[in-house]
């Protein structure tokens, strides 16, 4: 099979004007087109969540609009984001020295990453053969989640060292171990969140009250890694400038103890997480239990509405409720009662 040339700019615009029917024209449009890239840019915003659900624009200034928007979310999102991340570490990491005495892995490890005792089956009786397998096979993969856990720590570690990494090269070339302040430092929030699910819930349970979060909407103690989890998400595709504006980012369903307990303290009801608005929601929720001012969570759900506002004033109003749910004016109004209470 003959593989295909790569277009100019020029074929480029005339393949969305004769293929897809868009009318774009011009030397503005033109370099508009070249700023945002055809394959970073157009390919990234001509379908919503996913290829099979493509959007038919008229003009090329739609797709910009979608363009400016995305954009306009991420550099809005982003310094809260890396703010949730950091503060969350610190929780954790307050909790479990102050647990331990001790900022050593090994020991947190053996004292506290212990979750998976729990699910062990010794003493206990079971109806039939098949409920004793379905739980000794949720305690060997907690085991596993455990053991996978330290394999990953020093595996960070060494990996950090090789790429010269400071914090790394600091103490393991003494021969001394990376404290764990260190190693949350070189953590990525998916490992993070590995981390915290393998404490066993009595440390856990003192995570969520240090934030915050309510125990009626807690009472396991798997608040916090949730919210990490699903916080991950959107933080790593900010971070490496994908698209965000239709949640196409979200790796696997939000929990709903999670989104009850969101829904619970905020007000704000129908959290799906297959809009943008609902990550906000989860945003500002976070940003309330870490104690962020209201100017500082007003002024974020203002500059918010301003750019949903201008998305909806620059698509056709079938393209804009695709992105932006018809629901989406209350949960502001729900927001906006919860940052001032």
């Amino acid at each position: 099979m003959k593989k295909e040339k790569p277009k100019s700019v020029n074929s480029l615009m005339k393949y969305l004007r004769d293929e897809k029917r868009m009318d774009i024209k011009g030397s503005s449009q033109k370099r508009k087109l070249k700023n945002i890239g055809y394959y970073h840019g157009y390919k990234g915003y001509r379908y919503i969540r996913k290829p099979s659900n493509q959007v038919v624009y008229s003009n090329f200034d739609e797709l910009l609009a979608i363009h400016a928007f995305d954009s306009q979310v991420k550099s809005l999102l982003y310094p809260s984001v890396m703010y949730i991340e950091t503060a969350l570490k610190n929780y954790v990491l307050d909790v479990i020295v102050g647990m331990t005495g001790s900022d050593s892995f090994v020991e947190i490890y053996n004292k506290l990453l212990d979750n998976y005792k729990m699910y062990s089956t010794a003493g206990k009786t079971y109806a039939d053969d098949k409920k004793r397998e379905k739980a000794e096979n949720t305690f060997k993969q907690n085991l596993k989640r455990r053991l996978d856990l330290r394999t990953r720590v020093y595996k960070i570690q060494a990996d950090a060292f090789n790429n010269g990494n400071k914090i790394a090269n600091h103490y393991l070339s003494k021969d001394v171990s990376i404290p764990i302040w260190g190693i949350f430092e070189l953590f990525s929030l998916g490992e993070f969140g590995h981390f915290v699910s393998c404490l066993n819930e009595s440390c856990r349970a003192q995570v969520s009250m240090s934030l915050g979060v309510r125990h009626s909407d807690d009472k396991n103690a798997m608040i916090p890694q949730r919210l990490i989890y699903a916080t991950k998400d959107l933080r790593n595709s900010i971070a490496h400038n994908d698209v965000v504006f239709d949640a196409r980012f979200r790796s696997g369903s939000i929990d709903k103890q999670l989104r009850n307990a969101i829904s619970n303290a905020t007000g704000v009801q129908n959290l799906s997480f297959d809009t943008i608005t609902d990550y906000v929601v989860l945003i500002i929720y976070q940003l309330k239990l870490l104690g962020v001012s209201k100017t500082d969570m007003k002024r974020l759900l203002s500059d918010y509405s301003n750019s949903v506002e201008r998305l909806r004033k620059s698509i056709p109003i079938g393209i804009f409720n695709k992105i932006i749910y018809t629901d989406n004016r209350q949960k502001i109004k729900e927001l906006q009662k919860y940052i001032a209470s």
